[in-house]
């Protein structure tokens, strides 16, 4: 016996070396005899592990290495992985070996295998495969190595697109890779992520990604994205996954599992931040993106779940955003403000949010605004002054009244009749009544302006009385 394991022992070492030498005599040998070659390399890699080798040390090591040789040519990376027991075998020397030198070469062996994207779904389907990986994730004692190569697996198995579903149908799954992205390594991290960014290009994997562990996973994406010394690769990828996963179906459940509170930012609040004060544009425009698209989902049954609080902050973020005056963001703001002012129930908020009346009135005042952006404007004060709960709130706004003096003689026929319609709407208001009435450059248009219109003539015998 002793010498039959000699004979394999010098075999294997030999073997060891001639395929460490270049990748030319890997695939010549794996031409050769390379089939036949793993499935001994099985049977001895299986004896070792069930002890019928005696001092088999460097037999396992050396024949781990001799796969992990053939698993790194791209041209048989799908044979090696279709061939029968090798994927099995890699796995239980992983999770059954106290070597940790012959663990070392099978993770590496499987990571050169994930990286073509075809044997995803061998390995997904390989038993054991994934409950190994989540239990190294989540053992504690397991290092930080092993953890790091488990994140560049998961994020291989998600580049896959059919295994993407049924990676994330797995709770385990998900649980490891958000306990991966606590991790402080970065670069553990930033696979952890990726995986997630993978996943959440499914789009039937939304919800699950929004929900999981009661909204603790999509809590852990938002926060990375403020964490402190995070690299912007790092923050491009949580909020490339954040804006695959919020959707018309996940706007409303995301905004209630990451809330603004009292210890955290929440999403809302979050998103704005990057809008404002990071310095990468490709980030700001990501972050603001995804505000727009919450405030288009408005309608939506799923955003009834958001609390008052969650959509005060979205007015005031937005606001927060236009008053940068930049003059990328000016259009996509203006285009959200006008969504969210089409919601009745949001109007009120937003004609008492500070500030936003200002920004909405500078606008007739900037060189760079373009005749959209203006128009966007007016749209709003317009469905603002519809209700007569804000009616106060804009006639108490000196520049606003100023803009809407100026546009009551507007060559524009929409920008004058939306000032004309705002109009009309204060004079039918007491306490709006007595604000316009005492403001002379505006009353002086809307006499101008009586003279053109019957409406004008009428709002102006109503408006004169407070004179």
């Amino acid at each position: 016996m002793n010498g039959a394991v000699n004979n394999v022992a010098t075999a294997c070492s030999a073997l060891e070396l001639v395929l460490g030498c270049s990748t030319e005599s890997k695939l010549d040998t794996y031409e050769i005899i390379g089939e036949r070659l793993l499935s001994l390399l099985v049977i001895v890699i299986q004896r070792c592990l069930q002890g019928m080798l005696k001092n088999n040390g460097s037999i396992l090591v050396d024949a781990i290495r001799i796969i992990r040789y053939f698993s790194q040519l791209e041209e048989v990376k799908i044979s090696i992985a279709k061939q029968r027991d090798v994927l099995p075998t890699l796995v239980d020397i992983i999770d059954k070996c106290e070597r940790y030198d012959a663990r070392v070469e099978a993770m590496h062996a499987i990571i050169s295998l994930s990286f073509e994207l075809k044997n995803a779904i061998y390995m997904c389907n390989c038993e054991g495969f994934l409950k190994l990986f989540t239990k190294i994730s989540l053992d504690f004692e397991e290092s930080p190595q092993m953890k790091q190569w488990v994140a560049v697996t998961f994020w291989n198995l998600g580049c896959e697109p059919v295994c993407r579903e049924g990676l994330c149908s797995r709770v385990d799954v998900l649980d490891a890779i958000k306990h991966l992205m606590r991790f402080k390594n970065s670069k553990t991290k930033e696979y952890a992520i990726s995986a997630l960014r993978q996943l959440s290009l499914e789009t039937s994997n939304r919800i699950r990604l929004v929900e999981h562990s009661d909204g603790l996973l999509f809590r852990q994406i938002v926060d990375i994205v403020t964490e402190e010394r995070v690299a912007d690769t790092i923050v491009l990828k949580a909020l490339e996954t954040l804006n695959n996963i919020i959707a018309s179906e996940t706007g409303g459940i995301a905004c209630a599992n990451s809330p603004l509170s009292e210890n955290n930012p929440g999403l809302i609040v979050t998103l704005t931040s990057v809008v404002t004060d990071n310095n990468v544009p490709k980030l700001r425009m990501i972050a603001l993106s995804i505000l727009i698209k919450l405030c288009h989902n408005l309608k939506n049954q799923a955003m009834l779940k958001v609390g008052d609080t969650e959509l005060v902050a979205l007015v005031a973020c937005l606001v927060t955003i236009a008053k940068t005056n930049r003059n990328e963001y000016r259009s996509n703001v203006f285009m959200a403000l006008k969504t969210l002012s089409e919601e009745k129930s949001m109007r009120q908020p937003m004609a008492e949010c500070p500030g936003l009346l200002d920004v909405v009135s500078w606008t007739f005042n900037s060189d760079s605004a373009n005749r959209n952006d203006i128009i966007d404007a007016m749209i709003i004060l317009s469905h603002l002054a519809e209700e007569e709960e804000n009616r106060i709130s804009l006639a108490s706004n000196d520049i606003f009244l100023r803009v809407l003096a100026n546009l009551l003689s507007s060559h524009d026929a929409i920008l004058k009749q939306h000032a004309e319609d705002i109009v009309l709407c204060l004079a039918l208001t007491p306490a709006s009544q007595h604000l316009v009435a005492r403001n002379k450059f505006l009353l002086s248009a809307i006499l101008q302006s009586s003279k053109e219109t019957d409406k004008m003539t009428t709002a102006f015998k109503t408006l004169s009385q407070f004179m």
